[in-house]
């Protein structure tokens, strides 16, 4: 077609072009893996089994549809709000604990760079989401999968577990990639930042009544369930759909 007496790319271009389809270059494939940008961020991603996680804390400022979580609030607002809303360990002038390791954890900037972000449920449950398209913050039954690959309840904390940040002797293996860490929580009675480096928590979107279910990484080599008011707020993690 191109007079060359050659057959190559241009000329089924040509071809193609004649009957009306269009070649296109493919985009890049994703693997987990590779990081993924939500919102200006990269985060890290791991496979877990058949699953596909965030191997780091959400910490975005915005739903998926570009709306603002609340932040900053009083220790007043944090306990009574039912709307979504965000925190980082130790902002403001709420009371603020921090454990070994971490003596710098009450200071918002390195929280936030180590941590991520707290939410709580309501952000969580909000329909605007908080995980980008593709994802979703798991339920009871994908964190029970997790738990089950690792040995059960009674064995899961210690793959799980990043095997920096906890106090000795609790470090994890981190086998699984999760790299959770001792992110601590802020209550849902005083609004207090409490228990960084002791414990990390995290939302399961599965709630029952007036509580949310969460995963507990602690001090053992366990994990523990915890049925939790809707006002704490705790780390997040996104999974990736399945089809």
């Amino acid at each position: 077609l191109d007079g060359d007496g050659l057959i190559g790319v241009s000329d089924l271009l040509q071809l193609l072009a004649s009957y009306g389809a269009v070649c296109e270059i493919p985009e890049s494939v994703w693997d987990c893996g590779d990081p993924i940008n939500y919102h200006g961020y990269d985060y890290a991603t791991v496979q877990i089994g058949d699953q596909c996680w965030f191997a780091e804390n959400l910490r975005t400022e915005l739903y998926r549809n570009g709306d603002s979580i609340p932040a900053n609030l009083s220790d007043l607002d944090w306990i009574s709000t039912n709307e979504g809303a965000r925190s980082i360990y130790g902002e403001g002038t709420s009371e603020c604990f921090a454990q070994e390791p971490h003596l710098n954890a009450c200071e918002e900037t390195y929280s936030l760079e180590q941590f991520g972000s707290l939410y709580n449920w309501y952000a969580v449950n909000d329909i605007r989401k908080v995980c980008p398209s593709g994802w979703h913050v798991p339920d009871n039954t994908e964190w029970t999968e997790v738990f089950e690959l690792y040995g059960g309840l009674n064995a899961a904390g210690l793959h799980l577990k990043a095997s920096l940040g906890w106090s000795t002797p609790f470090l994890g293996t981190n086998s699984s990639g999760f790299s959770g860490l001792p992110c601590g929580y802020r209550t849902f009675a005083t609004g207090d930042f409490v228990d960084v480096g002791g414990n990390g928590i995290w939302w399961s979107s599965t709630a029952a009544g007036s509580v949310a279910f969460s995963a507990l990484l602690w001090g053992g080599d366990g994990v523990t369930w915890e049925g939790a008011d809707f006002n704490f707020g705790f780390s997040v993690r996104c999974i990736e759909d399945t089809e």
